[in-house]
């Protein structure tokens, strides 16, 4: 991604480009990568810009011994050693990708023996703090002052995964979803309820309660929270996207993902996903403005949407964006704070 990054500071000229305004912005794995490279020395100045999103469920990099640990693990399960680590250029893919996967389990089951956290959804490839390329975890002071003055524009989709999780709920009568949280949340069951109304109030369907996602939201607040803390930092926007795709009589919801066709301005192209028609083509208008407004000039506002303020730790400021696109505060803390802890 770098030498990609150096390519265009080198040559984007020659085709109209500008290599001192250049934006660089990523979704769910993609999110995460630009965090990655917010943090990464080798990258400071070669972008200028940032979007982030889905991407902050990963919230630090894995450490240099684990890695190493998952190598060492692959390397044993395919029966090699020092002598013999060259003939592993002749090993078939499917052999190798079968023992990295057990080498992962391996691994990450001797790091929760131990105590020890797993990042994201589990352990797997990713990059590693190696004191060198990347010297510094995501969230670090080190890294925060790496990026300080990069403006950040980060948010989530409203249900993400969440639809996909609760799909036996599909159809379910309002007893047996309530009935269910119940048995997920015990003596904080009313409470659960109470805050996910707080954050949604105009949701009234029993299984709405269920689909909100708070697997991905929560980190991107946190990085919000960091980066807006930045003293004399650029500023950072903050966005939840909360339009429900009608497909499949509404199942989709705002599913991880939906907000591309309407950050790339393609709703037909993805109207498997949108269902298309106009107020979606009216809401791909508004978003992809703010998108190339933020990569023109570091902000997203434009006459199309209400004021979007920039975010901090009190305005908790985010732009829902739906049919009608709204500002508000930070309606979901006490939410995430159940979850975090049940």
């Amino acid at each position: 991604m770098v030498i990609a990054l150096e390519w265009v500071r080198d040559n984007i000229s020659n085709f109209g480009g500008d290599p001192n305004n250049v934006t660089i912005f990523g979704q769910s794995g993609g999110g995460a990568k630009v965090n990655t490279l917010m943090a990464m020395p080798k990258a400071n100045g070669l972008f200028h810009k940032a979007v982030n999103q889905s991407g902050s469920f990963r919230t630090a990099l894995l450490e240099k011994e684990v890695t190493q640990n998952v190598a060492k693990e692959t390397i044993s399960i395919l029966g090699l050693n020092a002598a013999t680590m060259d003939s592993i250029q002749n090993i078939p893919f499917q052999i190798l990708a079968d023992a990295s996967s057990k080498a992962l389990k391996v691994v990450e089951g001797k790091m929760k023996a131990e105590g020890k956290s797993i990042i994201g959804f589990g352990l797997n490839w990713g990059p590693s703090k190696d004191g060198v390329v990347l010297p510094y975890q995501v969230n670090s002071s080190e890294a925060l002052a790496l990026s300080k003055d990069i403006p950040l524009l980060i948010g989530t989709a409203k249900n993400e995964f969440a639809p996909f999780a609760n799909m036996r709920f599909v159809g379910a009568s309002d007893e047996t979803i309530i009935n269910h949280i119940k048995e997920t949340y015990k003596e904080k069951a009313e409470d659960y309820i109470k805050a996910v109304k707080k954050a949604y109030p105009e949701d009234t369907a029993a299984k709405d309660l269920l689909d909100v996602d708070t697997m991905f939201r929560p980190g991107a607040v946190a990085e919000a929270n960091f980066k807006s803390s930045l003293k004399d930092g650029a500023p950072v926007f903050m966005y939840l996207f909360t339009w429900q795709s009608p497909v499949f009589d509404g199942k989709y919801k705002a599913l991880h993902c939906m907000e591309l066709p309407f950050v790339f301005d393609n709703i037909n192209l993805a109207n498997q996903m949108t269902g298309g028609g106009q107020e979606a083509h009216v809401l791909a208008d508004k978003m992809s403005q703010a998108w190339i407004n933020f990569a023109k000039n570091g902000n997203p506002n434009h006459s199309g949407l209400p004021d979007w303020p920039a975010y901090n730790s009190t305005n908790t400021a985010t732009m829902h964006f739906n049919t009608t696109s709204v500002v508000k505060p930070q309606l979901d803390k006490e939410l995430f704070e159940l979850v975090k802890g049940n």
